[in-house]
């Protein structure tokens, strides 16, 4: 069993346990979201296969995608701020995709 499969049985657990408000949903979701975007972000940058998809103005959609994911994080665990964070977030992503028509350069 690898560790991503362990991640994201952990982030189902974290949200079952949110939604029936028992203890310790925030910590297991937390250390769930961590470990899977952990061993994701190690497996893209290892192993560029042949479906490697090149992003145009990568510092723009990873910064805008972290401050959403950010936010959803603040808004699960009910913690101030998570309004602004998601509204700059989408917005973010929201004019990247209207800058680039929602197109990426394909690489194989």
């Amino acid at each position: 069993m690898n560790l991503r499969s362990i991640g994201i049985a952990g982030i189902i657990l974290g949200i079952l346990f949110k939604f029936l408000h028992w203890p310790g949903a925030n910590i297991l979701l937390l250390v769930s979201a961590l470990l899977t975007i952990t061993t994701l972000s190690i497996l893209l940058i290892t192993k560029p296969g042949p479906w490697s998809v090149q992003i145009q103005r990568p510092l723009w959609v990873f910064g805008s995608l972290a401050l959403a994911l950010c936010g959803v994080t603040f808004k699960l665990m009910h913690w101030p701020g998570a309004n602004i964070e998601l509204l700059l977030g989408m917005v973010g992503l929201a004019s990247w995709f209207v800058v680039n028509g929602g197109r990426t350069a394909r690489t194989a």
